[in-house]
């Protein structure tokens, strides 16, 4: 899964998307509210329950009704892809086309996001505004685009998969018949929202699930004040950028770099449920921070490389060297970044003192700053940090892991290299004993080309 990312990485919330009441039917949440006590009775097996099972319990009632239905997206997904590859939408379609298509796709995406965050907008405001064009006018637009995206989506999703399986089959990632294995497979969809649920003591995930994409703002946070209040822990639901089933999800309201990567990131996640660091993704919460970072890694080289062969046009110029800042000069602008980092250290250390009320009163105070700066965070609290610290590549996170990943594949001639070693790993003690060999090897090889160099 990777982290909803338009909107600068900073983990906004709402990105603009309407949002109606889709609550299930009395009858379904019933049938699944019964379901969750039947299971609990059959794993019961005496006269107390687990500690484990009774929190699944108490936290499976508080979002009664609003769980997304994974099997019925899986089946009509699969269902899509089959036919698609039987059309081969994307099958006769010159390059040139394709790539302008793949762009021209993206366009009319940013264009229903500014029509659905303009509507979105509108609606917040008092009535009896007249706005040009009128709400019906806008409506009417976003019909026409949907449906002109709607006539394309398979074409264009299959024109990216290839773009993507194409960079991976020149990374070395051949399988089965000489295809990159599992197949590149991703459908643009608004994927559901995820629930992360922490103590308050520490920033531990202890529950998690995927909520419908249509929960609204309101119900957000009336399910995360019921959390607090009845159970004593923190809840954070939040949109995700993607969803590593099969097919995998992908946000469309995004850039073209942004999209390639994500569709690689998933397809890593994909890769690695045939190896142990995939099984043991929900383990731990340090080889949860393996699995995503990894795929972050693997999935921006990836990213960036179908960009590159593909849209060199649109390839960003690379950045300057940073030059120090004179003596006498004007306050630094707010850095994200820094400040999440050094958000984070400070509430791992009231944490860590036991000041839980203190360290709750600190983000409070601090997601307001972010605010004021422009990072319209509505949540900041220790489910945000569990969720988003997940990626060792965050700000949000102080795990050494991300670190020790990226600095493994500095040390590692390729990507494959890269991947077939990590996919092994069950511990974070293997990463740090391959990360140690690699530097020691690494270490030899500049002691000899300094020999040589010498004589």
């Amino acid at each position: 899964m990777k982290i909803e990312k338009i909107s600068s990485e900073i983990g906004v919330d709402e990105i603009g998307f309407p949002r109606s009441t889709m609550r299930l039917s009395s009858k379904r949440w019933l049938i699944r509210r019964g379901a969750v006590l039947l299971v609990a009775l059959l794993l019961l097996g005496g006269s107390s329950i687990p500690a484990g099972l009774a929190r699944y319990r108490s936290f499976s009632l508080a979002i009664a009704g609003y769980e997304w239905d994974i099997v019925g997206w899986e089946a009509q997904a699969i269902w899509e892809k089959v036919n698609a590859a039987i059309a081969q939408p994307a099958g006769d379609l010159p390059p040139a086309v394709a790539t302008m298509g793949v762009q021209e796709y993206l366009a009319r995406a940013a264009r229903m996001g500014e029509i659905e965050r303009e509507l979105a907008r509108r609606a917040s405001i008092a009535p009896g505004e007249l706005s040009v064009p009128s709400d019906a006018e806008l409506l009417l637009e976003l019909a026409d685009v949907r449906a002109q995206q709607e006539a394309v989506r398979p074409q264009i999703e299959q024109v990216i998969e290839r773009q993507v399986n194409s960079e991976l089959e020149m990374d070395g990632f051949v399988g089965i018949g000489q295809r990159v294995w599992p197949p590149v497979s991703f459908t643009f969809v608004e994927p559901p929202k995820k629930l992360v649920v922490s103590r308050r003591d520490r920033i531990e995930t202890i529950y998690s699930q995927m909520l419908e994409a249509a929960i609204t703002l309101d119900e957000i946070e009336q399910t995360e004040g019921e959390i607090r209040q009845q159970y004593n822990a923190v809840g954070y639901i939040t949109d995700i950028g993607g969803l590593g089933a099969f097919p995998t999800m992908v946000v469309d309201r995004a850039s073209l770099r942004w999209v390639l990567s994500t569709v690689a990131h998933e397809w890593t996640h994909n890769y690695l449920v045939f190896y142990p660091l995939g099984w043991n993704y929900f383990t731990s919460q340090d080889l949860t921070t393996m699995n995503e970072t990894v795929a972050e890694i693997v999935g921006n080289e990836v990213g960036d490389q179908t960009l590159a062969r593909y849209y060199p046009e649109l390839v960003p110029p690379l950045q300057p060297e940073p030059v120090a800042p004179p003596a006498m000069t004007e306050p630094l602008p707010f850095d994200f970044q820094i400040e999440m980092r050094q958000t984070r250290l400070e509430v791992d250390r009231l944490l860590a003192e036991g000041d839980v009320a203190g360290a709750e009163a600190y983000m409070e105070e601090r997601r307001l700053d972010f605010v004021a700066n422009g990072y319209p965070l509505r949540v900041l609290n220790q489910a945000y940090f569990a969720f988003h610290g997940s990626y060792g590549t965050s700000p949000a996170s102080t795990s050494p892991i991300g670190p020790n990943l990226a600095r493994l594949r500095e040390l590692m001639p390729d990507l494959k290299t890269f991947l077939e070693t990590v996919r092994g790993f069950t511990s974070v003690e293997e990463l740090n004993q391959t990360l140690l060999l690699w530097e020691r090897s690494a270490g030899r090889v500049e002691a000899a080309a300094g020999t040589y160099a010498s004589r």
